[in-house]
C-alpha cells in the first residue's frame, strides 16, 4: 500500500478491491486520507473477479497489478511507462522473491525483447505480473482474467496480452515479492490442470498453431515444468511421467531440457526416475 502511494515521478491512482472481506477494508484505510486511494468491495470471488473490478473501475493510461503484501520499488512505474514508450509495449522488469520479512530468495528476469509469445511458451520469458505494466489498449483488447482459472490466470492473461504488443523490458527491479508456504508459486504445490487449460485455450484461439513444431515443444516444455514441481516435492513417479511425456511430444527437442533438470536433483532419485522413464517411452 505505501509502496504503491509512494511512487515517483508519474500520476497514479490506487485502487484496492476488497473481495468480500468479512471486516471491509475501507475502515483501516480511512488513515491513509490520500485521493488517489479507491476502495471496491465485491462479493467474495476469487483473484480474477477482484482484478476484473479493478480494471473495471480504473481510468488510467496504463496498469499495474499488485497483491496486498508486494512492495513496489519506488521509480519502478516511472520506469515501465518510459520502457512502454508511445508505441504501447508491455514493459516489464525483475522481480525479487522474498520470504514473508522481505528476505531476498531469488530474483525472476528475463531478457525478451519484442514479440515474446513463442518465448513465453517455452519457458524464456518468465516475468512476474507483478513487475509488468499494461497499456490501457492492451488491457481493453485482452478482455477480463478468466475467473474460472483459481491459479495460472496469470499466465492466461498474459498469454493473452502477448498476442496483442510486444515486450520491452529491463533487469532492475521493479517488485519485491513476498513468497508465504500456502503461496501458488511455492514448489512443492500440488500439480493442477491450470496452466495445461490456458494453454489449450491459446491453441484454440490460434489453430493455426495446431499440430506445428512449436505446438510440440511448448507441450514438451510444459511437461518438463511439471516434471521439476513434483520432484521438488519428492514425487518420483509424478515426475518420471512428466518427463516421459515431454520425450514422447519432442524426443529430439526436449532432450537437453530434460537432461538439465535431471543434473539438477539427487542421483539416487533422479536414476530411479530415469529407469521409468526409458521403460515408459520403450513402451510407445
Amino acid at each position: 500500500m505505501h509502496s504503491a502511494l509512494e511512487q515517483r515521478d508519474c500520476s497514479i491512482e490506487l485502487i484496492v478491491v476488497d473481495d468480500g472481506n468479512p471486516e471491509p477494508v475501507a475502515g483501516p484505510l480511512r488513515e491513509f486520507d490520500d485521493p488517489r486511494l479507491v476502495v471496491v468491495r465485491v462479493p467474495h470471488g476469487g483473484v480474477s473477479r477482484a482484478r476484473n473490478a479493478g480494471i473495471a473501475r480504473a481510468s488510467g493510461d496504463a496498469i499495474r497489478f499488485i497483491d496486498a503484501d508486494d512492495v513496489l520499488e519506488p521509480d519502478s512505474t516511472a520506469r515501465l511507462l518510459r520502457l512502454s514508450g508511445s508505441d504501447g509495449a508491455i514493459a516489464y522488469g525483475s522481480t525479487l522473491v522474498c520470504d514473508p520479512q522481505l528476505r531476498p530468495e531469488k530474483v525472476i528476469e528475463s531478457t525478451e525483447q519484442g514479440d515474446s509469445l513463442v518465448g513465453c511458451l517455452m519457458g524464456r520469458f518468465t516475468v512476474s505480473i507483478v513487475s509488468m505494466l499494461f497499456p490501457r489498449q492492451v488491457v481493453s483488447a485482452v478482455g477480463e482474467f478468466d475467473p474460472e482459472l483459481e491459479v495460472k490466470e496469470d499466465y492466461d492473461y498474459v498469454l493473452r496480452a502477448l498476442e496483442h504488443a510486444p515486450v520491452r523490458g529491463e533487469r532492475a527491479i521493479a517488485t519485491r515479492y513476498r513468497r508465504h508456504e500456502a503461496s501458488t508459486t511455492a514448489a512443492t504445490q500440488p500439480e493442477d490442470q491450470s496452466g495445461m487449460y490456458a494453454f489449450e485455450k491459446l491453441f484454440d484461439r490460434r489453430p493455426d498453431l495446431r499440430g506445428t513444431e512449436l505446438e510440440r515443444a511448448a507441450r514438451a516444455h510444459m511437461h518438463v515444468v511439471a516434471a521439476e514441481r513434483l520432484m521438488l516435492g519428492g514425487r518420483y513417479g509424478g515426475f518420471a511421467r512428466e518427463l516421459a511425456s515431454a520425450m514422447r511430444q519432442n524426443p529430439r527437442g526436449a532432450a537437453p531440457e530434460v537432461g538439465r533438470v535431471v543434473a539438477r536433483f539427487p542421483r539416487a532419485a533422479t536414476r530411479r526416475a530415469l529407469s521409468s522413464v526409458a521403460a515408459r517411452v520403450g513402451r510407445r
